[in-house]
């Protein structure tokens, strides 16, 4: 009886998980249905769960049209996604390991963690930060602007904090004992024994810096610096901004200038690098989530 209790609430437990996935994965299924379909069939019947006549031609359109663009935009944004992780990581775990240090190793490790908390609680706001960041750290229209703001994120960096905090004590204190030094201990025994935080951390971190925008929208106005999410923000506010330039392509083909497929072929090109990442990073985002749990 009890055996069939259990099973009857995993099937729940699957049917809600499984309705859940269902609702999360059907918006992107529309933005490619309508990805694929024609600027006719958009404007006609609206967005549908499967495309009336299945085609390719907005993509090769703005392919065509943009390519160089998009190509750029990439190539920015992998580039701030591989420094501006490592940059980040960097400043985070050695913060994170002098924080999780005893008050007899370290005696500013309780200082330097109220630090970092007070600044998740008070803010100076958006316009001192912007004054700040453009005219005292030159922050602007440079490779720079889109990555040194995040060099730290507190809440990951309390999550490596904890990381630390979880190795043996006896296993520093022998170590130390053989003559390790600080440094030592840190790349040799700490790092490998919170490599699963680590991980876990660095796909968030990269996750972060590849969906955000508000660094290139602030501080980026040169449209060569342009990131993926920056120029589909433009795209989204001004679709005009896209086709701008390919009206006489469009008369010459004789077809009619996309503007809502323009709009979902723009979120699938954002959307297909995370879609293809996440099967690869999937067991350390699970493993993550149990950063902390207790063992049974």
């Amino acid at each position: 009886m009890k055996r069939k209790h259990i099973k009857k609430e995993s099937w729940v437990c699957y049917l809600f998980v499984g309705l859940m996935a269902f609702v999360c994965f059907l918006p992107l299924w529309i933005t490619f249905s309508a990805s694929i379909s024609s600027e006719a069939d958009i404007v006609k019947e609206g967005f549908a769960l499967f495309p009336k006549t299945p085609n390719l031609d907005t993509y090769q359109y703005i392919i065509s049209n943009k390519g160089t663009m998009l190509v750029r935009a990439f190539g920015i944004s992998f580039l701030v996604i591989f420094i501006g992780t490592l940059y980040s990581m960097v400043i985070m775990t050695t913060f994170a390991y002098a924080a999780a240090q005893k008050k007899e190793v370290f005696r500013f490790a309780s200082a330097i963690s109220f630090f970092a908390w007070f600044t998740t609680v008070f803010s100076g706001g958006i316009l001192p930060w912007y004054i700040l960041v453009t005219k005292y750290y030159g922050l602007q229209n440079n490779i720079f602007a889109l990555f040194l703001p995040y060099g730290m994120n507190v809440f990951f960096m309390f999550i490596l904090k904890s990381n630390f905090k979880a190795i043996p004590e006896e296993l520093i204190e022998a170590a130390k004992i053989d003559g390790a030094t600080n440094s030592k201990i840190f790349f040799i025994i700490a790092l490998p024994l919170t490599k699963v935080g680590l991980v876990t951390i660095i796909l968030f971190m990269a996750l972060q810096y590849w969906n955000d925008f508000h660094l290139s929208l602030y501080l980026i106005t040169k449209p060569e610096m342009y990131t993926v999410q920056k120029l589909l923000y433009n795209m989204m506010a001004n679709i005009s901004a896209l086709l701008s330039g390919s009206k006489t392509v469009a008369d010459a083909a004789h077809i009619t200038i996309p503007s809502n497929t323009a709009r979902m072929v723009m979120t699938m090109l954002t959307v297909l690098p995370v879609v293809a990442f996440y099967p690869f990073a999937q067991k350390y985002f699970v493993k993550g989530v149990t950063i902390g749990a207790v063992k049974g």
